[in-house]
């Protein structure tokens, strides 16, 4: 008589035969085994009962039918497993010896039986059923690829239908590839494109150099011309240390326009250049350098840079192009430079 045989990494499943009565009743007898099939162990007599009508199910000649599942290295008895047709799908189901539990080993069995449906049976769908509150064996299902589709309300119970379509699975692994593809084009992209970023605009204001200078290194008179200052008339602030000294910090908290930081006078080269670091904390957190220099034109004439450098990493560095930091920073400085030369001109 030819025995039927499904094979799995660790072990083989052989389908049952009248001789196995004592080896399913280690499996009928416990009460946890049988916790969502009868809801108490059973009796020897009634277990081989039951065995008596899974056989009677099918014969010797198909796959389809009840297994016993044993270890490929001792023979030692892991528990059964069920192949079983209803309508164009078919249904797995296994149980599993107490003593193995939480070992994976129902996971690679429902993958096994899965991949033998599929590629042996030519099954479309591969279906499984199991109580809503069977907690393992829902989480085994979704880790053998399964999806719950749908809860069905029986006389005595109440469980999820579990599916696996081939068809859809490809499709799954299709989508999958392609969104994995394209982060793989990010983080090329990321790699290829600039980190770095600078801004800077430019104006000549009609006063001695001495005079803009004097004006420009101290922090507080920002707030007298700079645009964002603007943007909340309720900003909060707070200074520490001695304006326009090295190591002044203004710090700020507003609306969201403005947002929450800080910003540090770093380094002075009197009448050149005031260099300050700028802490963004909120709406998110980020480090900038900002400078702003000054060089004469005439004797009352002086033309005042402002400059914004920073990084962003890699992968935030693809979103550069489409950030327009140079016209949106730029504007900004641009109108803040206008405004300040309209302040010194006045």
């Amino acid at each position: 008589m030819d025995i039927k045989r499904i094979e799995t990494q660790r072990f083989v499943l052989t389908k049952m035969t009248a001789t196995d009565g004592d080896k399913y009743f280690r499996l009928s007898n416990n009460p946890n085994v049988m916790k969502y099939v009868t809801g108490y162990s059973l009796t020897r007599s009634e277990s081989d009962e039951m065995l008596k009508g899974f056989l009677r199910e099918y014969g010797n000649e198909t796959y389809l039918g009840r297994y016993l599942i044993e270890d490929k290295q001792n023979d030692a008895l892991i528990g059964t497993a069920k192949l079983d047709k209803i309508g164009s799908e078919i249904e797995i189901g296994y149980r599993v010896l107490e003593d193995h539990w939480g070992k994976g080993i129902a996971t690679e069995i429902a993958s096994g039986l899965i991949e033998f449906a599929t590629t042996k049976l030519g099954a479309g769908t591969v279906i499984a059923f199991v109580n809503v509150n069977n907690l393992a064996s829902i989480r085994v299902l979704e880790k053998a690829g399964m999806t719950n589709v749908e809860m069905i309300e029986d006389l005595d119970e109440v469980k999820y239908k579990f599916s696996y379509s081939l068809k859809t699975n490809q499709s799954m692994k299709k989508v999958l590839y392609i969104i994995i593809a394209l982060i793989a084009v990010v983080l090329i992209a990321a790699f290829i494109m600039p980190k770095d970023y600078a801004v800077k605009r430019e104006i000549v204001i009609n006063k001695p150099k001495a005079e803009v200078f004097d004006y420009l290194k101290m922090l507080k008179n920002q707030d007298n011309w700079s645009v964002w200052m603007s943007k909340d008339p309720n900003i909060k602030k707070d200074f520490t240390g001695t304006d326009g000294t090295v190591g002044y910090t203004a710090m700020w908290e507003g609306n969201e326009d403005v947002g929450k930081g800080e910003q540090e006078i770093k380094n002075i080269v009197d009448g050149e250049r005031i260099d300050t670091e700028l802490r963004f904390i909120e709406p998110f957190e980020s480090t900038n350098n900002a400078y702003m220099t000054t060089e004469s034109v005439g004797p009352s004439s002086t033309r005042v840079g402002w400059g914004f450098s920073g990084s962003m990493p890699i992968p935030m560095n693809v979103m550069l192009p489409f950030m327009g930091m140079e016209e949106s920073v730029g504007k900004d400085f641009q109108d803040g430079l206008n405004n300040l030369k309209a302040i010194l001109e006045k």
